[in-house]
């Protein structure tokens, strides 16, 4: 069959075209009521064609009154959502009119990605969207922040960041609510019908500051036209801790010979135990693993059941939905998940449209402590002696227990703390309650001209507790009573916008003007309460506390941040072939100086529908070929903290006496945001009757006035203030594929994949050329000229082969043997990967389908503190095999130098790329054929089986996706905080394996 696919116009995707055209939606089925692929959709009288996709759906540019001729058969549009058509369909359809008419709802195709419910509706619910999106949208990298189930992810769109650390995140907007990454696992994935990835600025200026760094829109599921369906799914599935790649801790026998070998090598050197072989013998006999004692494999479940009815002028979706992860560490209960949604639209009037929806989520978790101890179970199944008993037992042989009838955990295990004490009697649980939503007002005020008034809102009230029972190791060893903190927050946030359009077409002329103005409030509340000294470990209310602790333990405060913005915007076409789309923005914000509180920040789009020009209309090679560019400039005020534009007083206490300091801020009055100029270049292209479509893009960041502390003179009193400085250049490429290998009635094949290029360059600092990131886990630094955040390390030589020294580069790049943390230099290496994306495959074979989903990441470095303390030759813990490959004689080509009782010393020598190929899903189903249903009261039925996370294939000790090495040593909101900068002992990668039904009514 010959095809043409007239390429899709940037107006349309705007979503700010005419209300005469809109997208006319479909599916085509044969006459068995098969889904028919490419088959040719055209309007009656125009040169406007469209094909079905593998599952028979199409879009076509149409207005009411149209004809569609498929097959030869001719189809009346009276709305624009189509239902399933056959061959021997009449020719009147009942289509549902559908006009998208705010300009925050879908800017420009040009500079976004969608992401439809296909293809994450395999993944694990409990894993949060933002994670799901890893590999799926060139431009946008995604690093779980930990592997612990219900944990959000660090999201940066090519390349955002700022120069004093932190994630300069997306906005994501949620049926036109706004929302931050912490909500993303409030989400129920079954719920989400399409996410589009916004990165150009000529969208992103409409969202003022919050959108400054990229904008990630989800929209819900609502009715489809027509009847009222009934969907069900539900899995079950196993999850275990997947083994650190590259890492082998040893056994018994390895770590005493491994001791013994030490103390033969200098028996004075006060390293190494001096076991006799005997000993030896008989401790081997424990060989305690101590990720079995630690881990499990954790139970998972998700059910999920939606209603959907639209019929007459009401549309309406409900849905309800349960997810469960038990995670893979004992005595935790992990991820649980209660979520609900309704959603609905009416036409009130001919000339009056509403809408709403509201979504609630409650929400439990509880996760073990990460942290560079003992205290961490993560550092006790790598470190902790396997010839140590994890009990005391007594003289019989048999387990003792305290007298509250807990078992007595053995100490003496070489970290020295009993970290199963703490994990079975500590309790920490976090619990959460969100209610989030949108609706909206629409109306005709006369002709061409539609106004809008929407409203979104987000409540969190998030209640952690802390008990520490006084039986637990810890208060022993503190010599403490048993103690609690309840930290609570209570937020709410609100949007509210207002929107006049005026839409207008003529001749070959389409024309639409928006003006538009936002208010956004937040408003945050906090309440932290301490006790100790509780009657007994059961009883946990702060009433019951002998003391509540004051000094800064207990506290309450509050805060809130105001913006308001005017916004215009403009969208022309000539023929759906020449796009002009322009937007300006004067944004306000009460984060900022008080002579600088406001910013003009605008951008503008072209394109070029190259297709529907006559010299390609009919050419076999091209079938689609778009040319666009973008230029805008945003505003950002994400790194300018609350009330730093005030000079504030501390209150409190001094010598009993209430008392009011100075606070070491002294406001800046002209401090204001942060500015990025954005440019983009770029095409759209199908190829080979559509078997090779995809796209292309250069970009180009220039930020501008970064936040940086101005530190006073000590001896004036150590006061800081805030200045704007600085400027770095981010530019890349991004390139998207796809590729249909084979695509029949029964058998489809299809290949895709992204890459993005990201490179970066600071071009000025705050008036110096070297700058030391503050507060970072590692040594980082900025130099004017380089790529930022760059290792500041002592260079490691490696082993002298004769004498077994370890070897240095001094700052002048001489070999030494002595260590110098004063020869530390910029290394060049940064934690910021140059390459990433994805690729995968789909395919489907009579019924059967199967996909496979791979992300990668390459060029980025991350500072491995867990192999360092792994192959340290001092302290008594346990150690990596890789730990005996060390000097003894020479002419030795060993790994580690010969011991010594300084041991491993900071410098490149730890200092390991974090490149990886993950092979993250891999999914098989089967959807019953249709023909078998047609005598039930089902619609389809579809089973399948899933593994997450089956295979790392990487070169780094330990795992390095982890964008937070240590939770408890450095956050996304810490001070100088740097993405997958450090490998701690952190909560590792997860594998489930799953199996699921979906099934509709």
């Amino acid at each position: 069959m010959r095809r043409r696919l007239t390429s899709l116009s940037l107006l349309a995707f705007l979503g700010l075209g005419t209300l005469a055209f809109a997208q006319v939606t479909g599916v085509v089925n044969d006459a068995n009521d098969f889904p028919e692929a490419d088959v040719e959709v055209t309007v009656k009288g125009t040169d406007k064609v469209a094909f079905t996709d593998e599952n028979g759906n199409f879009n076509i540019d149409a207005k009411v009154g149209d004809t569609l001729v498929i097959n030869g058969k001719e189809f009346k549009v009276t709305s624009t959502s189509l239902g399933a058509l056959k061959y021997s369909t009449t020719e009147n359809v009942d289509l549902d009119e559908v006009v998208i008419t705010s300009i925050f709802e879908a800017p420009a195709k040009a500079g976004q990605t969608i992401v439809n419910s296909d293809q994450i509706k395999d993944f694990n619910p409990s894993l949060s969207v933002d994670q799901m999106l890893g590999g799926k949208v060139s431009g946008l990298i995604s690093q779980a922040q930990s592997g612990a189930p219900g944990s959000t992810a660090n999201v940066t769109i090519r390349g955002a960041l700022g120069l004093s650390g932190g994630v300069k995140s997306p906005l994501y907007v949620v049926d036109g609510t706004y929302m931050s990454e912490t909500d993303m696992n409030s989400i129920n994935p079954s719920d989400i019908e399409t996410i589009k990835v916004l990165k150009e600025a000529s969208q992103l200026a409409i969202y003022g500051a919050r959108g400054a760094n990229g904008v990630v829109i989800v929209k819900t599921k609502t009715a489809k036209k027509g009847a009222t369906t009934v969907s069900y799914s539900s899995r079950i599935g196993v999850t275990n801790m997947m083994d650190l790649p590259n890492i082998k801790v040893m056994n018994s026998s390895q770590l005493l010979n491994f001791q013994r070998g030490l103390y033969d090598l200098d028996p004075t050197a006060g390293y190494g135990i001096d076991w006799t072989p005997a000993e030896i013998a008989e401790l081997s006999k424990t060989n305690t693993n101590w990720a079995d004692e630690s881990y499990r494999t954790g139970i998972l479940t998700s059910n999920h059941i939606s209603i959907s009815s639209n019929e007459g002028n009401l549309s309406q979706n409900f849905s309800i939905g349960h997810d469960k992860d038990q995670g893979a560490v004992i005595y935790y209960k992990g991820f649980e998940r209660i979520t609900s949604s309704y959603n609905f639209t009416s036409k009130a009037k001919d000339w009056l449209r509403v809408g709403a929806n509201v979504n609630g989520s409650y929400q439990t978790r509880d996760i073990p402590r990460d942290r560079f101890n003992a205290q961490s179970v993560f550092n006790a199944v790598l470190e902790n002696q396997p010839y140590a008993d994890v009990y005391i037992y007594d003289d019989q042989g048999n387990i003792t227990y305290d007298q509250w009838g807990y078992p007595v955990y053995n100490p003496n295990n070489g970290g020295g703390y009993p970290t199963l004490d703490e994990m079975a009697k500590m309790y920490n649980r976090t619990r959460q309650f969100k209610l989030f939503g949108s609706a909206y007002v629409e109306a005709d005020l006369f002709k061409n001209v539609t106004a809008r008034s929407t409203f979104g809102a987000t409540y969190v009230r998030l209640q952690q507790e802390i008990f520490n029972r006084g039986n637990t190791y810890l208060a022993q060893l503190l010599g403490s009573p048993a103690s609690k903190t309840d930290d609570s927050r209570d937020n709410l946030n609100y949007n509210w916008r207002n929107e006049i359009s005026y839409v207008n077409s003529w001749d070959k002329h389409n024309l639409r003007a928006t003006v538009a103005s936002e208010f956004q409030k937040y408003n945050n509340y906090r309440m932290v309460i301490a006790g100790r000294g509780f009657p007994n470990n059961d009883l946990v209310t702060q009433n019951l506390a002998q003391e509540i602790l004051g000094g800064g333990s207990s506290f309450t405060n509050r805060s809130q941040i105001v913006r308001y913005g005017y916004i215009g915007a403009l969208s022309y076409d000539y023929d759906r072939k020449y796009m002009l789309d322009a937007y300006i923005r004067r944004d306000g914000t009460s984060l900022a100086g008080w002579n600088s509180m406001y910013g003009t920040f605008w951008g503008f789009s072209v394109g070029w529908d190259i297709a529907r020009e006559e010299f390609l209309k009919g050419n076999n090679i091209v079938n689609s070929l778009v040319i666009k560019g973008s230029y805008g400039e945003v505003g950002d005020d994400s790194a300018l903290t609350t009330y730093s534009n005030l000079n504030l007083i501390s209150l409190g206490f001094y010598n009993g006496q209430f008392s009011g300091t100075p606070s070491r801020n002294i406001a800046n009055a002209d401090v204001s945001w942060e500015t990025n100029k954005k440019l983009n270049l770029g095409l759209e292209f199908a190829l080979f009757k559509n078997k090779l479509t995809g796209s292309a893009a250069y970009f180009q960041d220039k930020r501008n006035n970064f936040i940086f502390p101005n530190q006073f003179s000590y001896t004036n009193g150590g006061y800081r203030s805030f200045m704007n400085a600085g400027q770095l250049t981010t530019d890349g490429l991004e390139l998207d594929l796809n590729y249909e290998v084979v695509r029949t009635k029964n058998f489809d094949l299809s290949l895709y994949g992204n890459i993005t290029n990201v490179n970066y360059k600071v071009n000025q600092l705050n008036g110096t050329s070297q700058l030391f990131v503050s507060g970072s886990a590692e040594n980082l630094v900025h130099i004017e000229g380089q790529t930022p955040y760059q290792f500041y390390l002592v260079r490691w030589a490696g082993v002298n082969s004769q004498t077994g020294e370890a070897q240095y580069y001094d700052i002048d790049g001489n070999i030494t043997t002595t260590y110098d943390g004063g020869d530390a230099v910029a290394t060049g290496k940064t934690p910021l990967p140059k390459v990433f994306g994805g690729f995968g495959l789909n395919t489907k074979v009579y019924g059967f389908d199967l996909n496979a989903d791979f992300t990668y990441s390459a060029g980025g470095y991350s500072y491995n503190n867990v192999y360092q303390w792994l192959t340290d030759p001092n302290g008594i813990t346990n150690k990596d095999v890789s730990a005996n490959n060390y000097w003894r004689n020479p002419g030795d080509n060993a790994r580690f130098a010969r011991p010594d009782a300084s041991g491993h010393q900071y410098s490149t020598q730890f200092l390991e790329k974090s490149d990886y190929i993950l092979f993250r899903s891999l999914s098989l189903g089967y959807n019953l054929d249709k023909k078998l249903l047609d005598n039930t009261p089902l619609k389809s039925l579809r089973i399948y089986g899933q593994v997450q996370n089956l295979a790392m294939f990487t070169k780094f000790h330990g795992n390095p996706v982890q964008g937070t090495g240590s939770s408890e040593s450095s956050t996304v909101s810490s001070t100088g905080y740097v993405s997958n900068s450090f490998a701690g002992f952190g909560y590792p990668m997860t594998r489930t394996y799953s199996l699921g039904i979906n099934v509709s009514f």
